[in-house]
C-alpha cells in the first residue's frame, strides 16, 4: 500500500445523541413564562368582568386561556419530574 493510496475508514460513527433535539425546546424555562402569562391573563378577565360596558365573552374566552396555560404548566413539570424531558 502506497502513502498516496489511502482507504477510508468504514467503520460506523456513533449516532450523534442531539440529533432531532430542537435548541428552540424551552423546558423549564417555559414554566415562569407560562405562569405569568396566566397571571396576565386572568388579570386581563376580571378587568373585562368589572367594567361595565365590556364584553364578558372576552373575560371567559381569557379564563379558559388562563386555565390551558395551568394545565400546560402541569402537564410539563409532570414530564421534567418524571424524567422524559430535560432542561
Amino acid at each position: 500500500m502506497s502513502p498516496e493510496h489511502t482507504e477510508t475508514d468504514q467503520s460506523p460513527q456513533q449516532p450523534d445523541p442531539e440529533h432531532g433535539k430542537s435548541p428552540t425546546k424551552m423546558g423549564f424555562f417555559m414554566v415562569p413564562v407560562e405562569l405569568i402569562g396566566m397571571v396576565l391573563l386572568i388579570g386581563v378577565g376580571v378587568r373585562f368582568l368589572t367594567v361595565e360596558g365590556q364584553p364578558d365573552i372576552v373575560a371567559y374566552i381569557a379564563f379558559a386561556l388562563g386555565a390551558v396555560l395551568l394545565v400546560d404548566v402541569v402537564r410539563r413539570l409532570r414530564r421534567l419530574s418524571t424524567g422524559r424531558d430535560r432542561y
